[in-house]
């Protein structure tokens, strides 16, 4: 950092860091302006560039060059069409069942057609879909049935922390409301 752009502090850091994970949870999404953030934050845009700058050096966000624009994590859009059409495959669908057509992928996952043959092409290679244009669901191997257990168990995790802070969340809001002048009559 230069002397003239002030760093964010540790608290800012946090702050920003807790923002993004309770407002964007899926990889790839861009973050709206930063302006936008430091007005929810009550932060000043300088602090959200900075702590921005710092999230970006850890790997959860992603700053996309000559745009000042910044997406959560490290993510191409293939890469995102595929995580995405492969939690479908996952939560979704069993072994032996029609997946959805490329007009359908593009247009429940709001991908490009480029995206999606190219995740698809992946899936295939990795042996989740089955068929000539990977149209149908292929029996999962010990290997991805472990996988799947693996990610299922992280999502539930990620809820549960997710679930705690948005808790943690209310509480504090809750605590800061003045007592008795919002109930009404029943």
């Amino acid at each position: 950092m230069t002397a003239d752009r002030p760093q964010a502090s540790e608290d800012d850091v946090q702050a920003v860091r807790r923002w993004v994970r309770l407002s964007c949870t899926e990889p790839g999404t861009h973050l709206p302006a930063l302006t936008e953030i430091a007005r929810e934050l009550r932060l000043p845009v300088p602090a959200v560039r900075s702590a921005l700058e710092h999230l970006a050096t850890e790997g959860m966000v992603t700053l996309h060059k000559d745009y000042r624009l910044y997406s959560v994590g490290t993510t191409t859009p293939t890469e995102r069409a595929y995580r995405m059409m492969r939690t479908a495959i996952h939560r979704s669908y069993e072994p032996g069942e029609r997946f959805m057509t490329r007009y359908d992928i593009t247009t429940v996952f709001n991908i490009g057609t480029k995206e999606a043959a190219a995740a698809v092409r992946q899936l295939i290679a990795e042996g989740l879909l089955t068929g000539p244009r990977g149209q149908y669901v292929s029996p999962y191997s010990t290997e991805q049935q472990r996988w799947r257990i693996r990610q299922l168990r992280e999502r539930a995790s990620d809820l549960r922390r997710e679930a705690l802070e948005l808790m943690r969340t209310a509480q504090q809001i809750e605590q800061e409301l003045p007592a008795g002048g919002d109930s009404q009559p029943t």
